[in-house]
Order: C-alpha cells, then sequence, then structure tokens
C-alpha cells in the first residue's frame, strides 16, 4: 500500500509540472507546484491541468481517437483498426493513460479546495470561486470518466484517493455520475465575476457557472437516456428531473477546445499528415439522398469550388457502375458490387463540409492531404484505379478516374480477410478514390467539440418519443437539433427545405420528421462495369427485420432522432456516435464484408463472427460490431486481483467484444 501511495503522489506531482504550459500566464496567477502546503497551489491550475490531458496530443489522438474511435463510429473508413475489433495494447494503453492523467488533476484540484476550505485558507471571494472550480472539476471528471468506462468498462471510482483503487460495475459507475452531476451544478455559485487572467484556467467556457450548470444538466440527460434499455424507469426518472433544469441548447453556449498546431495536447485529432482520413461507406449510404437539397444548388455555394459539378450528378435512382466479381458477397451493404461513378442528385449539404469530393482542389474543403496524394503519385489529378483480372494484373475493362465521385471505403476491408479486395485497387487504394475529411477539420481551425447543443434537442426528443416528460414534444426537439446542427455549419438556408424532405437515403431514412412510411425496394438505373451495358435491378434496402435495432423499421421517428444525432457529431462525437450503435443499433451500419475467418480480431478471438460459417444476410448480431476496448496489460501486470476484478465485473473476457452493461443484447 505505501508502495502505491508513494508512486501516486510522485505521478501527481509529474501531471502538475507538465501543466505549467496548459495556459498563458500561469506564471502571473499560480504558486509554484513545488511550494510546501497544500494552500500554495491553485485548484484552478490542476483543473486547467485535466482539461488539456484529456485533449489527446499527436501520439494519443491518432492511435485513440482516429484509428479506434473515428473507425468504430464510421466517420473514416480506410482505417480496419477499430471498426473491426482489431487491437492494440499500446493503443489501449494510451487511452488509459492520458484518461487516468485527466481524471487525476480533476480529483486533486477537488481535494485541494476541501483541504484549503477546512484549513480557513479563503477569504469570502476566494471561497466562492474555488468552490466553483470544485464543482466544475466534479463535472469535468464525469465527462472523463464516462469515456474511460464507455471504452473499457469497470471503473475504479475512488481512484487517485490516496487508497489501492478498487474497480466498481458500469452501473455503479453511472449511478455516481448521475448524482455527482447533480449535485455539482446545484452547488456553482452564480453571482461571481470572473477575472481575465482567471477565466484563462478554462479555454472552453472561460469558467462561466451558468455554462456550466447548462452543461452539467445535459450531461445528465446523456447518462440516463444510456440507460434505456437495461433500466428504463431509472433512466426516465433521471432524465425528466434534469429536463426541468437549466439545459445547453444555444449554439453559443457549445462546449469544446480550440485546436492548435505544434506537438502538444491541443493538437487538431485529425491532422497527421499520413492519415487520409477516407469517409467510409456507411457514412456515404447515410448521407447520400436524405433531405432533398439538390447538389447542383448546394456544392459550389458551400464549397466555393470552381468546378462544373454539372455533369457529374447522377439522378437518385441510378446507383453507379456494377462489378460483381470483385466484391464480397457477404455483407449487407445495400449499395455493394456498386461504384457510383458521380455525385447523387442529393445529398445532405453537410457532407460538402464536412468532406471534400475527390481532384477538386478548387474547393475550400480540399485537404492537404488530398494534395499529398496528388504529389506523391506524380499526376494532376487522384490516381486512377482499376478492377484488375485474375492474372492481378490486367486492366481488362479500363480504369476509373474518381473526380468529383461520392463513394466510401468499405470498413474493415483486408485482403487478407477478403482474396476477391486483391483485384480491386479501387476499393484497396480508397486514398486515390475517395473522398477525404474536409481540410478545415485537419488544419487546427475547429474547436473539438465535446457537447453540441444539437445533442440536447435529440436526447429531448428521444425522450418524447418514449413517452416521458421532456418540457417539448419529439417534432419540435428533433427540428431544432437539425436546425442547430445546420447552423453550426453556416447552412440555416437549407434547413427549412430539408426538413420538409420526404426523400430516404440509400439505408431507407428520410429527414421529414412527419413521415414514417417505410421504404420501398426500387428499379435502379446502373452500368455493368464490364460491359459498359446499362441495365435496371431492384435496389434492396436493408432488411429492417434483420437489422440490429429491435424497432425493427428504418424510417421511424427513433430512426430518423439518431440519424440526425449521429451527423450533426460527425466528426468530433465519436463516442457518443458509437454508444448509440452500442445501445440502440443506429443508424444503420453494414456488416463489414469478409470471406475468411477474422483472424487478428476479436471477433474471431471471441467467436462471436466467422463470415466462413455465418452470413450476415441471415441477420446481423451484436457479435458483429465492436463492442468496446480491452484493458492494457500494464493493468493485469500492476494489479492482477483488481484486474481480475474488473473483468468478473465485465461479464467476459479482456476483449472487444463484451457489450457493457448498457449495450444492447
Amino acid at each position: 500500500m505505501k508502495k502505491i501511495n508513494k508512486y501516486l503522489y510522485g505521478f501527481l506531482l509529474g501531471i502538475m509540472t507538465v501543466g505549467l504550459v496548459a495556459c498563458d500566464d500561469f506564471d502571473e496567477i499560480n504558486l509554484s507546484p513545488s511550494a510546501a502546503g497544500a494552500e500554495s497551489m491553485r485548484p484552478d491550475y490542476l483543473l486547467a491541468t485535466s482539461f488539456q490531458k484529456a485533449q489527446q496530443n499527436p501520439n494519443d489522438n491518432e492511435r485513440v481517437f482516429v484509428y479506434n474511435w473515428a473507425s468504430i463510429a464510421r466517420v473514416i473508413g480506410e482505417n480496419t483498426f477499430g471498426c473491426a475489433a482489431r487491437y492494440s495494447d499500446e493503443y489501449n494503453g494510451c487511452l488509459y493513460s492520458f484518461s487516468s492523467n485527466s481524471i487525476s488533476a480533476a480529483t486533486n484540484a477537488i481535494k485541494l479546495v476541501d483541504e484549503n476550505e477546512a484549513a480557513g485558507n479563503y477569504n469570502e471571494r476566494e471561497k466562492k470561486y474555488n468552490n466553483n472550480i470544485r464543482q466544475i472539476a466534479r463535472i469535468w471528471r464525469c465527462m472523463v470518466i464516462a469515456d474511460f468506462t464507455d471504452c473499457f468498462g469497470p471503473y475504479p471510482l475512488n481512484a487517485f484517493q490516496g487508497v489501492n483503487p478498487t474497480f466498481n460495475s458500469v452501473q455503479e459507475v453511472y449511478d455516481f455520475m448521475l448524482s455527482e452531476l447533480k449535485d455539482a451544478q446545484s452547488k456553482l455559485v452564480m453571482d461571481i465575476d470572473i477575472s481575465e487572467k482567471e477565466s484563462k484556467q478554462d479555454a472552453a467556457f472561460k469558467l462561466n457557472p451558468t455554462k456550466w450548470q447548462k452543461l452539467a444538466n445535459s450531461l445528465r440527460l446523456r447518462y440516463a437516456m444510456r440507460l434505456s434499455e437495461v433500466d428504463a424507469a431509472k433512466a426516465k426518472s433521471e432524465f425528466e428531473d434534469a429536463a426541468r433544469s437549466a439545459l445547453l441548447t444555444d449554439n453559443a453556449d457549445l462546449f469544446g477546445f480550440q485546436e492548435y498546431g505544434g506537438w502538444s495536447d491541443w493538437e487538431g485529432v485529425y491532422n497527421r499528415p499520413w492519415d487520409d482520413n477516407v469517409i467510409s461507406q456507411s457514412m456515404v449510404n447515410i448521407l447520400t439522398g436524405i433531405g432533398g437539397i439538390k447538389t447542383a444548388e448546394s456544392y459550389n455555394a458551400i464549397t466555393e469550388s470552381t468546378a462544373d459539378i454539372t455533369p457529374y450528378v447522377k439522378p437518385m435512382n441510378y446507383i453507379g457502375l456494377e462489378f460483381k466479381n470483385h466484391y464480397p458477397e457477404n455483407t449487407d451493404n445495400p449499395m455493394n458490387y456498386q461504384w457510383l461513378d458521380g455525385v447523387p442528385e442529393s445529398v445532405d449539404p453537410r457532407a460538402f463540409v464536412l468532406y471534400n469530393l475527390p481532384n477538386d482542389a478548387t474547393a475550400n474543403t480540399y485537404s492537404d492531404e488530398a494534395k499529398q496524394t496528388v504529389a506523391e503519385e506524380g499526376n494532376s489529378s487522384y490516381k486512377e484505379r482499376g478492377m484488375l483480372d485474375t492474372d492481378g494484373e490486367t486492366y481488362t475493362w479500363g480504369k476509373i478516374n474518381a473526380t468529383l465521385t461520392f463513394n466510401g471505403a468499405l470498413s474493415g476491408v483486408r485482403t487478407a480477410w477478403s482474396p476477391t479486395f486483391k483485384f480491386n485497387e479501387v476499393v484497396v487504394n480508397s486514398w486515390n478514390t475517395c473522398s477525404f475529411l474536409s481540410e478545415k477539420y485537419r488544419n487546427n481551425s475547429k474547436a473539438r467539440i465535446w457537447f453540441g447543443p444539437w445533442e440536447t434537442h435529440f436526447l429531448l426528443a428521444e425522450a418524447a418519443v418514449r413517452g416521458w416528460s421532456a418540457g417539448t414534444d419529439a417534432k419540435t426537439a428533433y427540428e431544432a437539433g437539425v436546425t442547430s446542427s445546420f447552423a453550426y455549419h453556416g447552412l440555416e438556408r437549407y434547413a427549412s427545405a430539408y426538413l420538409a424532405s420526404e426523400v430516404y437515403n440509400r439505408v431507407g431514412t428520410s429527414a421529414s420528421f412527419d413521415h414514417t412510411a417505410e421504404p420501398v425496394d426500387f428499379e435502379a438505373d446502373y452500368v455493368d462495369g464490364y460491359t459498359k451495358t446499362a441495365g435496371k435491378k431492384m435496389y434492396h434496402y436493408p432488411d429492417a427485420s434483420k437489422a440490429l435495432y429491435k424497432g425493427h423499421k428504418l424510417n421511424d421517428a427513433l430512426s430518423k432522432i439518431i440519424t440526425q444525432k449521429y451527423i450533426a457529431n460527425t466528426p468530433y462525437g465519436v463516442v457518443e456516435m458509437w454508444n448509440d450503435r452500442r445501445r440502440l443499433g443506429l443508424p444503420f451500419f453494414e456488416v463489414p464484408g469478409a470471406e475468411t475467418v477474422l483472424t487478428g480480431s476479436d471477433m474471431d478471438n471471441a467467436k462471436t463472427y466467422d463470415p466462413v460459417t455465418q452470413s450476415c444476410k441471415n441477420g446481423q448480431t451484436w457479435g458483429m460490431f465492436t463492442q468496446r476496448m480491452r484493458y492494457p496489460t500494464s493493468l493485469e501486470n500492476a494489479d492482477v486481483t483488481e484486474y481480475n476484478h474488473a473483468l468478473q465485473l465485465l461479464g467476459g473476457e479482456n476483449n472487444m467484444m463484451v457489450p457493457l452493461w448498457w449495450a444492447i443484447k
């Protein structure tokens, strides 16, 4: 025990030292952390350090945010890591480490206020100020703990308390967070003026107690809703109590931290130049068609592109070139075998803010990574790729120029799992053929969003659909959420027409809240990619009866709400997007196409999905989608007893395929 406490004490001093560069002017408003006595250290200094540590430095954000979270949430598609339940102990260790560092600093800020208050070290104004630091630290700490437990599972609530930490179940963690948030927000002192220097300790809200109170109550909505499938009574009670309080609903109150360049914790999570961050086909299916906004009228206006988009626009009933022999059969992707040689007639306008179209260097979304790809390939366009003949060398059917097309990388594509893909250069080399994440999300010009006001609206909408008292009706809240998202992107002018549209996306969901008719398969136009002959075939929407969503609908109110919440949270809200997928199975994701055993994936290790013996066309199961991240081996090495205790509480082995307590089973 002494060794543990000594280690924690040394670790915390290290955290404090690193935090010296967290904000400007710390030297003017903080005393030295090495000076003797608790009264010589500033709790707000520790709070600022906690904020910083959770943002993820470039080493961590690539390994955790991109390779795992964004891959699992299908924000990006070319990475086969998280979405296919592949793991790295090093990457998992990054998440464990920065989460622990952030929680540690917040916990010590709370303890320091408690100690100074008990010792009578504060005057009246300092009591108010440091009380708010304590409550803000409690609120913020819940957010970081939530990310930890939503990724790993059980978490030790007594961590960094000077005792050997003991793991708590996910249910106990959620009980704690809901209670902690309610209490902390109620104890914020509202009648206090914050100086400019003090405000620098909080890069998001400037220590504004009103904004922190709203955030805390909206977080209560988030965490209460997480219980909807396992403890509906508690979820309803906690949600309704929070819904009666002040909530974060205004775009001016968006909670996020500005990204900055340089190798620091503030570096943008998507800005590693060697990561292409190619859009996934899941995302393309969701964004295509929905809202009915015409590409010909929106693309150039949104992107400031000088390209003539008109020749590339394709009717909604056209689904592209078919290459039947170059895609694996075992997937429920409704666009399987197809390559769209253009842009759909209608696309959610947010798509043109979030992603670029291939080879349009005139667009304001065109990323440096796209330019880098061009330079590496030594030509003036995305490199043309083709479907190889059986000799693996001959382009019998020519090559494809992907300029101004809208296709996504198929999640989980690996030639080791699907030999067919060895002959499909177009998919395997998606960085040459698909859309990249927009430049504005890669150049440190945005704030990384931790909670957007649209989420509050969508949570209220879901509650209303469930018959809970939400203080509003479902349609009003739903439309407020969509409008909030459009306003964030500067697209308010499209919101009204979008919300009136009954056009389905590729997975059968429309934008109009009142339009709940299920989609009907239709006769689509296509071109045989081998013979270049035009033809017709039936386009089949996903079979709702076989999807993971227990509502077994594609276009009901809940499908609409979660689809819009998913789009609105792109690209930063990846953990929450993953949480909704695990909680509800929404929005619809296709099962990664594969032809062999998924060697190296926990789907194979845990025997939850074997493409050789299971056809996903017979129905989706939770075992076909990543459920969690593994605890790093450092935990087992440090305390095998508590490691085993954590797994006992988890209810399974330490792999990525064990559903958490609140997840769909």
